[in-house]
């Protein structure tokens, strides 16, 4: 889907008009039919703002990743001291699926680096937390 196909779908699924959007993005009604059909595109500074009123990825405008709220394809592997074993790697593969079935990655997809580093460091800390509250209630 190009760019100008995925400015169309999320005008339309706004309920916005080429008039209304214009109207925001500051530039001609024709700008934007021109933006559509990909006869023209914008300026970085406008990609953003695009990007900005309807909340999705420049990466999603630009066809990069099916996925609205951001890029979290990567294809660098993962540079931790746990990426080495294979328990990692079944705890990846089930986050993986964990997010498949959610709809929040679609098939293909992997996780960033950042965000499974997050996952690793808020999971260990929701962990600890539930540990000590059970042990609470034990006594």
């Amino acid at each position: 889907m190009s760019f100008g196909d995925r400015l169309k779908k999320l005008r339309l699924e706004n309920n916005l008009t080429q008039e209304s959007l214009s109207k925001k993005l500051n530039v001609s009604r024709a700008t934007v039919g021109r933006y559509e059909t990909d006869e023209r595109f914008p300026d970085k500074n406008l990609l953003k703002e695009i990007a900005d009123i309807f909340e999705v990825s420049i990466d999603y405008l630009l066809g990069r990743t099916d996925n609205r709220n951001g890029n979290i394809y990567c294809k660098e592997p993962h540079n931790t001291e746990y990426s080495k074993s294979s328990s990692y790697k079944i705890f990846e593969n089930e986050i993986l699926k964990r997010l498949l079935e959610e709809d929040i990655i679609v098939e293909g997809e992997s996780i960033s680096p950042i965000i499974f580093e997050k996952i690793l460091k808020y999971g260990l800390e929701a962990t600890i937390e539930i540990l000590k509250l059970e042990k609470k209630l034990e006594k």
